[in-house]
């Protein structure tokens, strides 16, 4: 409802014509009109009485008795005449008023009134000098007093001023009605609505009386809670470490895009919260009406009726304020959550977070350019939920009967970064458009070949088409990039891309960070939201192709030489992008290439080469080497056979460049392969003859003898293979000059060492000799002793982080033996999950947790390990997995029933 008068309509012929005609008789015309405006003005100066009456402490406005306005008050009784004149106030138009007065003065010394009586002339004209100079003699009556424009009565300042004018009058009526806390009408409407019923008084209705204890509803105060959090979902899934609603800090800002689940989080988080906590939600309100709107909600929650309503008026700011203060009176502590507040100016917000001095606050909003002045305002630093974790968004897929492994559903947390509405609606999204198949949905997301929009991509759009065209350009080029880049090298991507100069490509930047869609961190690195990544690498498809390579060629150049696995695995990519096949076959050679979780999409690439006649016979057959590595990982021997068989072709053939390192690399191929299939004979066959083969002495001969102790091992032959093991071990010591000090000391000193080394693959062999002991002994069921700690460390010191987690599960069972349950999981937690997720390594991380599972209940935590357990099987497992987790559930169960009967 607004308070403006409507705009003049068109009028009519007829209604011209019929303005035009003056009255007959204009001298009437005035005195009605002058009839009137007295009437009217003396029934808005009441409305005003009306408006200031509980300021006053007054109990009640009489109309029309004794005076136009009687105001009775605990100690006094006001009577108020009313007088509007177009020259000055004369003595003649109060004098009968004044002797009106000195008979109600009488009554009152009588006592038959209560209240000491005072006669007030209310003008809207200053009074002629006769009738002044009237009121400064000694013969004025006492308690007659004038009020007229900007001469205020001396005691009664709580009356309303007058005006020279109706305009006048309305307009401070206006404003004291705007005052009013609570208010359910507009200002004016309410001013005209109590007009009317003051005339109404006037006639003799309700006694012509306006008590206070009335005004609220004469006022229509509403006070009730208008908001209340959403509804929090029946099956409701916490953010990863769900903080609490309130912390050590009075204030908080939790930022986040739409769809984080910041309201959800606060919601369920306030159910557990201590503290009585309102709810307010200031998204699209204009923000002069939020304090005023935000003093209701906490009234009516933590205020009584009569508490509320009886409020001091005044802008919408003092009454929250007012609100507080008697709360504060009643040593009422509370808890207040502001949504959207990012709609809000930050000097309006700031005004909020003062006038609950003793509230504790949260406030959730976007990420927006104020942000970071506010929080420095504030002092406090702005926060984001951490979002679901991957066992969440597996527990999502599931619920949509939708497939998702371990990886994939690393995968989509990548893909959403985590966040609720995002992960809920790609579990639909793949349930109704991709039949369940997870790592579908996935693949077509990132190939953008995806037909159904996302939640993200249409919250995100938005975002993206407020943005600077070079703020676009900005957040293409870090979609491209993928990793946290430092200033200096986000400067030189832009100069790659164009004409962009330094001060530019930073403003674009902090534009981006101002929204949130750009992260930074302390040691000046700055990288793309997750969760805008897809969209907004739309933006870099703008470039010309001739840009789009200098791009990717200078970001090759920046990645190079960084040992960051996020780092170098997208510099891989880039020299598969960028036509550097030699490069990426002269990594896939090193021993320690297979140990990280480097992209996958990078054995298509060595695939080509593989398959190419017009490569040289030496890249080929690295490339059938490299593939043939991934196919032993992946336990696939038919595959792993197909590459071993084209190498042996390819080395056959006697291309240039095939020499003993290339002949020994396809024997060492070939050993497992014999070991798989049983022939031993040609396993002795090829170890004889490639032995024969080197020339003494070769820095190749213990990489080949290791491959034949590995044939060993696959053929069954573990008690030939672990002393084997075991003997290259000692020879490897010797050539590195390790001892048993050294093997034991600290992980930091071997690493140092090995990065020293001329040859530091040799490490991770020596490594390779103990772990083939310690499977050796594991088939043969004997005790391998401390020989797996060695094992771990040196592949953690060599980079051999799938191996160090293989072996250090070996070191668990070890600890284990030993009755050290704490030790092992410690070790669990602190090196080898964080190794798992450090260096993308999402399959082993099924088996380790199932094996956490059995350390959990190994320390006498049967229910942590049962709930370990149980949230693995929401995700979709290999054979062996499903037969790990079989076994392992088992192991729990077992050793809770000796827990149950008192057993260790």
């Amino acid at each position: 409802m607004h308070d403006e008068e409507p705009p003049p309509t068109g009028d009519t012929a007829q209604d011209s014509t019929a303005r035009t005609a003056g009255p007959l008789d204009p001298a009437q015309l005035r005195r009605i009109t002058s009839l009137h405006r007295g009437f009217t003005y003396q029934n808005l100066y009441a409305v005003g009485c009306l408006l200031r009456l509980r300021e006053a402490g007054a109990q009640t406005l009489l109309m029309e008795l004794d005076e136009d306005l009687e105001v009775v008050l605990p100690d006094r009784h006001l009577y108020l005449q009313v007088k509007t004149r177009q020259g000055n106030l004369m003595w003649s138009d109060i004098s009968g008023s004044v002797e009106q007065f000195a008979k109600l003065r009488a009554e009152h010394t009588a006592g038959r009134r209560p209240g000491a009586p005072k006669l007030i002339v209310v003008s809207n004209t200053a009074p002629g000098r006769d009738l002044l100079q009237r009121t400064q003699q000694t013969g004025w009556p006492a308690g007659v007093s004038l009020l007229w424009p900007g001469h205020p009565d001396p005691e009664e300042t709580w009356l309303p001023p007058t005006a020279a004018d109706l305009t006048g009058v309305l307009q401070w009526c206006t404003e004291q009605a705007a005052r009013v806390p609570f208010g359910s009408l507009g200002a004016q409407t309410l001013v005209w609505k109590l007009a009317a019923r003051v005339q109404y008084a006037s006639a003799g209705a309700h006694g012509r009386a306006f008590h206070t204890g009335d005004l609220a509803s004469l006022y229509e105060q509403f006070v009730e809670e208008l908001q209340a959090f959403p509804q929090v979902p029946d099956v409701y899934w916490p953010p990863g470490g769900e903080p609490e609603l309130t912390g050590e800090q009075r204030v908080r800002l939790v930022t986040g895009f739409s769809g984080a689940g910041k309201t959800t989080w606060a919601a369920r988080a306030a159910a557990q919260c201590p503290l009585p906590v309102t709810y307010f939600d200031a998204g699209q309100m204009p923000p002069a009406v939020v304090p005023g709107a935000l003093a209701r909600e906490v009234a009516a929650r933590h205020l009584s009726g009569p508490d509320a309503l009886s409020l001091p008026s005044g802008a919408g700011i003092d009454v929250l304020r007012a609100v507080h203060g008697r709360l504060t009176h009643d040593g009422t502590v509370i808890a207040v959550v502001i949504d959207n507040v990012h709609d809000l100016p930050s000097d309006d917000l700031r005004l909020l977070v003062q006038a609950l001095p003793t509230a504790q606050i949260t406030l959730l909003g976007h990420p927006h350019p104020e942000q970071t002045a506010l929080a420095a305002h504030l002092g406090v630093s702005a926060e984001s939920l951490p979002g679901w974790d991957t066992d969440t968004v597996a527990a999502v897929f599931a619920a949509e009967d939708c497939t998702l492994d371990y990886p994939t559903a690393q995968r989509v947390l990548a893909l959403t970064a985590g966040m609720p509405l995002y992960v809920l609606n790609s579990a639909a999204l793949t349930r109704t458009n991709y039949a369940g198949d997870g790592g579908a949905f996935c693949a077509a997301v990132q190939e953008q070949t995806h037909l159904a929009p996302t939640a993200q991509e249409r919250i995100l759009a938005q975002t993206f088409e407020h943005l600077s065209v070079l703020a676009r350009t900005m957040a293409g080029l870090m979609a491209i990039a993928e990793v946290p880049l430092s200033s200096p090298e986000l400067q030189q991507l832009a100069a790659a891309a164009g004409p962009i100069r330094p001060a530019a490509a930073a403003r674009a930047v902090r534009e981006l960070v101002g929204l949130g869609l750009v992260q930074t961190f302390a040691d000046g690195f700055a990288k793309l939201h997750d969760a805008a990544a897809s969209l907004a690498l739309r933006g870099s498809h703008d470039l010309h192709e001739e840009a789009a390579l200098r791009v990717e060629q200078t970001l090759a150049d920046l990645l190079e030489g960084h040992r960051e696995l996020p780092r170098l695995a997208r510099w891989m990519r880039l020299l598969a992008d960028t036509g550097q096949i030699d490069r990426l076959l002269e990594i896939t050679s090193q021993e320690g290439f297979y140990e990280g979780g480097f992209p996958r999409e990078l054995r298509t690439v060595i695939a080509d080469v593989a398959q190419d006649p017009g490569r040289d016979a030496v890249d080929r057959l690295d490339a059938h080497s490299a593939l043939a590595s991934w196919a032993y990982g992946d336990t696939n021997w038919e595959a792993y056979a197909r590459h071993v068989h084209a190498m042996e072709v390819l080395a056959s053939e006697g291309g240039s460049g095939i020499g003993p390192r290339e002949k020994v690399l396809v024997a060492i191929r070939q050993f497992p392969l014999h070991g798989h299939t049983g022939d031993n004979e040609a396993l002795d066959a090829t170890f004889r003859t490639a032995l024969a083969e080197l020339l003494a002495p070769s820095l190749l001969e213990r990489s080949l003898r290791y491959g034949y102790v590995q044939g060993l091992y696959h053929a069954g032959s573990y008690r030939a293979a672990g002393p084997a093991a075991l003997e290259l071990a000692d020879a490897y010591c010797v050539h590195l000059g390790l001892d048993l000090a050294n093997l034991h000391g600290p992980t930091e000193a071997l690493q140092q060492a090995c990065l020293n080394s001329e040859t530091p693959d040799d490490y991770k062999r020596l490594a390779d000799c103990f772990a083939m002991h310690v499977k050796c002994c594991r088939q043969l069921k004997l005790d391998y002793g401390s020989a797996a700690f060695p094992a771990m460390k040196l592949y953690m010191a060599a980079g051999a982080w799938r191996s160090a987690v293989d072996l250090g599960q070996d070191v668990v069972e070890t600890m284990l033996r030993f009755d050290e349950a704490q030790a092992a999981l410690n070790l669990i937690d602190r090196q080898l999950l964080p190794t798992t997720q450090a260096y993308n390594l999402p399959e082993l991380i099924v088996g380790l947790r199932s094996h956490r599972a059995v350390v959990l209940a190994r320390t006498g935590d049967i229910a942590a390990a049962r709930t370990e357990i149980s949230s693995l099987t929401r995700y979709e497992f290999t054979p062996a997995q499903a037969a790990d987790i079989r076994e392992q559930a088992s192991i729990i169960e077992e050793l809770a029933a000796q827990q149950a009967q008192g057993r260790p």
